[in-house]
């Protein structure tokens, strides 16, 4: 069985349930991006993802009976999906209205707004259904799917792969992908998005020149409403038909944190969306071992905790640039600190990793049953744990102080040969090569990443660039 996890992660099956999984996180993270632009981040994603999921579900489901069988099968997920964001809207238009007309804390009224989707929603579907679990009573309806023309189907070599992975998606998952075009069109390229980015940068100066701070807020906030509506429909009527108390499991919590880690960008949103969905995804697919169900449950948050801490040390590390261009004045050689800048991160992700690995390690000796039993698991589980420890070792130098990295230039790049070179060799052996290929292979591909993100041109500028000034 282990085994089939391992071969179904690498499978447009995977890929596919990636972007399946990865549309409830986007979609309310490009609401974060906007309002956090604005400099009115909203907090109660939440509970507006929660209202929406609920509204929708319960519009569907009436919708059969205001209009008939078949009339209602058709329209009904379309009138679900605006009542759904018509009621997320009207809870962050609210949230507007506590903090900017009654200056309340935002915080707090988002907060507020979490604990009411919560509740609210479990109450008032007690009243129609008789049930504080889910809606499976009501005859609600699902989003139609998108299937790709046949053809594609037909393509020599990527054909087969592409019409895998997109083929009978969610309409929803497509309005997600397709709203990072929409949000970067609308943030750089017209005039509300110009005085959007002004009024959260600078709120005092836009008002100055005559933008209006409080309508655009307002604006904002109802934008993230919208998103967050669309990734709460997706959730109840993207591929289940009913609503399940607190389903939205965290995504909205996640969707502030996704921003941050894009550099506040809807593509870089996007990719964080998708890595963040990768994780989702893959504790889906460990859940089908024999372990127990809170240690996949828990991958997509401490992938959270792992992707906050990696922001914090790169926002450290900005600022270490910004002293450094400071301080070397005209003599500042930015091609340098940008090689740094990602040798770092490659520290910080490499680190990471191992982590995971102490994770993996301690499932397998909490549920060994999971892993082809005790007689594999412990020995195993052992060597993971002992592996992992000694990576973190290697590069936790170069995560805790970036100027180790310019100080003790071939030090760290030995740390990251020999620790990507062992997870690029695991990679390799899926593949079943002889062991001394995939050693070979990996320590190969380790040494051409590293040239690729200019550790060879760090070497040579080291002595001259990490002189004191």
């Amino acid at each position: 069985m282990f085994d089939n996890v391992i071969q179904g992660i690498f499978s447009a099956a995977f890929l596919a349930s990636i972007l399946r999984v990865t549309t409830p996180i986007l979609l309310p993270s490009l609401g974060a991006l906007v309002s956090d632009r604005a400099g009115v981040i909203n907090i109660g994603l939440e509970g507006l993802m929660l209202v929406s999921a609920f509204i929708g579900v319960v519009i569907s489901a009436y919708s059969q009976q205001w209009f008939g069988v078949d009339v209602g099968r058709v329209v009904g997920p379309w009138l679900g999906l605006v009542a759904g964001v018509f009621g997320s809207v009207l809870l962050a238009l609210l949230l507007g209205f506590f903090h900017l007309r009654l200056k309340a804390d935002l915080i707090l009224a988002g907060i507020a707004l979490n604990i009411l989707g919560s509740a609210g929603t479990v109450a008032v579907m007690y009243e129609l259904t008789g049930d504080r679990g889910n809606t499976s009573t009501l005859a609600s309806l699902q989003v139609p799917f998108i299937q790709l023309p046949e053809f594609i189907n037909q393509i020599p070599v990527i054909g087969p792969f592409i019409f895998n992975v997109f083929d009978n998606q969610s309409a929803m998952t497509w309005i997600a992908f397709l709203s990072v075009i929409f949000v970067w069109f609308l943030l750089y390229r017209t005039p509300f998005g110009f005085h959007l980015r002004a009024t959260g940068e600078n709120p005092a100066a836009a008002e100055s020149v005559g933008i209006p701070v409080v309508r655009t807020r307002y604006m904002a906030l109802l934008l993230s409403g919208v998103f967050a509506g669309l990734g709460g429909i997706h959730l109840s009527m993207g591929y289940l038909t009913l609503f399940q108390r607190d389903m939205s499991s965290g995504r909205g919590f996640i969707a502030l944190a996704t921003p941050l880690l894009g550099g506040n960008r809807p593509v870089g949103t996007a990719i964080a969306s998708l890595v963040f969905g990768f994780f989702d995804a893959l504790a889906i697919r460990i859940g089908t071992l024999q372990i127990p169900s809170q240690l996949p449950q828990m991958i997509p948050f401490v992938a959270t905790i792992m992707a906050l801490v990696i922001y914090a040390l790169q926002a450290r590390q900005v600022q270490i640039i910004r002293a450094q261009r400071a301080a070397q004045g005209a003599g500042f050689d930015p091609t340098y600190w940008r090689v740094l800048q990602r040798l770092s991160v490659l520290h910080v992700v490499l680190g990471m990793i191992a982590i995971i690995g102490v994770i993996i390690s301690i499932s397998m000796f909490a549920a060994p049953k999971g892993f082809g039993g005790e007689e594999t698991a412990f020995p195993l589980g052992l060597v993971i744990a002992v592996t992992s420890v000694i990576l973190i070792a290697l590069n936790m130098p170069f995560i805790a102080r970036v100027e180790r990295i310019r100080q003790q230039t071939l030090f760290s790049g030995a740390a990251t040969l020999v620790t990507l070179g062992v997870y690029l060799a695991l990679f390799l052996s899926l593949f079943r090569p002889p062991l001394i290929v995939a050693i070979g292979g990996g320590l190969v591909l380790a040494a051409l990443v590293w040239v690729v993100l200019g550790g060879l041109n760090l070497v040579r500028s080291a002595p001259m660039s990490a002189q004191p000034t």
